[in-house]
């Protein structure tokens, strides 16, 4: 694929973020989309709330992010994406790190990796973990395939949104329609959209130096200025890479949410079937 990035083009306009697991059912709050089936509890009770997903109106891109990047930035786009750029002996301004860091983020037009997810939600007391494999590639096409728990998928073909976790809602899926050039609050990419609102909706502290699986990485912890679904968003860049290794998102009722990549493939091939997904038979599909 050439012509859009990861970043620029993996938006999805429901005005949710496709991220984790619902670990409550609820009652009905989603239209069932197929007829003449006996008519079951959705998966999720609140397909915004229970997601994580903020309540704002997303907005739509109109052109491209790269003419309002720094020159420091659009410097950094000259190195060749998972190259290895100069480390700093000190630390770096904070701004002029999430700059970099989006902006190998941006050239990037494909992303493969391992992922270690864990939810905990402290108000019920319960956590729940699962990994998998990730990829993102164009047009909102984004895909969490679990293999563990096996068979769980979170996936986006650039024009519907698919959520399927046979391990906990056995035949329920979620269908969303989602729009591939929205921004902000309608991005599935949740990476895309840490950087794309890190430099007006949030202050940015740099925490200094941590290790992620044998990475050294910068640690960054931003913190909201206004209202947010979030409450705390910690991001983790390779200080060689200035690829993302682990972020964490504390949202408003304090359910913790930690992504851990690891063997990270940028620019990997990927096919466009990756991303295709078809409702199992006999399976309920609702409308999020």
């Amino acid at each position: 694929m050439t012509g859009r990035s990861v970043h620029a083009a993996a938006r999805a306009g429901t005005g949710h973020l496709a991220w984790g697991y619902s670990l409550d059912q609820g009652p009905e709050s989603h239209r069932q989309v197929r007829t003449g089936m006996q008519r079951r509890r959705p998966l999720i009770a609140n397909f915004r709330t229970t997601m994580g997903f903020s309540r704002r109106r997303p907005g739509r891109r109109t052109g491209s992010r790269f003419a309002v990047l720094s020159t420091a930035s659009l410097s950094v786009l000259l190195v060749a994406p998972g190259a290895t750029v100069a480390q700093e002996t000190g630390d770096p301004d904070v701004r002029d790190l999430l700059g970099r860091a989006e902006a190998i983020y941006d050239g990037l037009s494909s992303m493969r990796a391992r992922f270690d997810q864990t939810i905990e939600i402290t108000l019920l007391g319960r956590k729940r973990t699962g990994s998998g494999d990730w990829y993102q590639k164009g047009a909102g096409r984004f895909k969490m395939d679990f293999t563990d728990p096996e068979g769980d998928v979170i996936v986006s073909d650039g024009v519907t949104l698919w959520l399927y976790y046979p391990s906990t809602h056995p035949g329920q899926v979620i269908r969303s329609t989602i729009d591939a050039n929205a921004t902000g609050a309608g991005m599935v990419d949740l990476q895309g959209r840490i950087f794309e609102e890190a430099a007006e909706a949030y202050d940015a502290m740099l925490e200094g130096r941590r290790d992620v699986e044998g990475h050294e990485t910068w640690l960054v912890t931003l913190t909201p200025r206004a209202e947010s679904p979030y409450r705390k968003v910690r991001v983790w860049i390779d200080t060689g890479t200035l690829l993302v290794r682990r972020f964490e998102i504390t949202e408003e009722n304090e359910t913790l949410r930690t992504v851990v990549l690891r063997d990270l493939q940028p620019d990997a091939p990927i096919e466009d079937a990756v991303f295709r997904f078809t409702p199992p038979a006999g399976t309920d599909v609702f409308a999020g």
